[in-house]
């Protein structure tokens, strides 16, 4: 969920990533069947999720662009937010199964074809430096994002790649349980960060990435705001915010004076992604 409302490039290349990933995740399931190795499955299950991120950042990216009508008067940014949730979903139901299979496998270890593993990771490697390559030629906040998945993907395959090599020589099967863990181990963290942002923007906290004290100075220090108080706020989607606050001014302000005064708060708002706002004004102090 970056920062790619403003790139259309970006959507071509979340296209282009999400084949990419779709592909080699039904390759992966394919051979992680024939070589009896969960971490190759726990990794397909990654890209599998990966796959669904990226379609799904792509369609309700396309949604969010909607402009507010009568039905969504905020507008469909939400959406991104709502396939976010879906995905994290997905991958914390995958990841917490891969490891139960993954625990079932120590207690009762089967044997993996490592020479099938290695051809796999070499392959996993080629793939996703291609991709990643191409990515890191992209300008679009999505693109860096999608890299990282990338990037975390090649990891993995690195790690495939060193196990399937130990499992050549020695039959340490239990290695190949052991990593597929600590892949859905770290896959869970993302999860878990993501899950939280997006609890957290449905439950409608104040944002906690908005330099509110910072924007509160810059409207104080405007021309007749003597206080700014009763400061509500909530994320629309992960950049951006609805504020409403009341703001002090002295009691001669006549209208064409607020008139311009709530422009120049305007404009202070838009500079902090504040897409939104219900600004009151009043003459005496009082709290609502």
């Amino acid at each position: 969920m970056g920062d790619h409302h403003h790139h259309p490039s970006g959507s071509k290349n979340i296209l282009i990533a999400f084949f990419l990933n779709a592909i080699f995740a039904v390759i992966e399931l394919i051979g992680g069947y024939y070589t009896n190795s969960v971490a190759i499955m726990s990794d397909a299950l990654h890209d599998f999720g990966d796959s669904l991120a990226l379609l799904f950042s792509y369609f309700s990216e396309k949604v969010s662009q909607k402009e507010a009508d009568s039905t969504f008067t905020f507008g469909y940014r939400r959406f991104s937010v709502l396939s976010a949730l879906i995905n994290g979903g997905i991958l914390l139901t995958g990841s917490i199964f891969v490891i139960y299979e993954a625990i079932q496998r120590i207690l009762a270890p089967e044997a993996v074809k490592p020479e099938g593993m290695l051809g796999l990771a070499i392959l996993g490697i080629i793939v996703n430096s291609v991709a990643a390559y191409r990515l890191s030629k992209d300008d679009g906040m999505n693109a860096k994002m999608v890299m990282y998945h990338l990037l975390e993907d090649l990891l993995g395959w690195f790690a495939v790649l060193i196990v399937s090599i130990v499992l050549l020589f020695k039959p340490w099967f239990i290695l190949d349980s052991i990593l597929s863990i600590l892949i859905s181990l770290i896959i869970l963290r993302g999860v878990y960060k993501n899950l939280l942002k997006v609890g957290m923007i449905f439950l409608q906290r104040f944002p906690s990435d908005l330099e509110m004290s910072e924007l509160k100075n810059k409207i104080e220090s405007l021309e007749l705001v003597e206080d700014l108080h009763a400061i509500k706020g909530w994320s629309i989607d992960d950049e951006t915010y609805y504020l409403r606050f009341h703001v002090l001014v002295p009691e001669n302000t006549v209208i064409k004076e607020l008139d311009v005064l709530k422009v120049k708060i305007k404009e202070i708002l838009e500079a902090y992604n504040v897409k939104y706002s219900t600004i009151e004004f009043e003459s005496q102090h009082c709290e609502y």
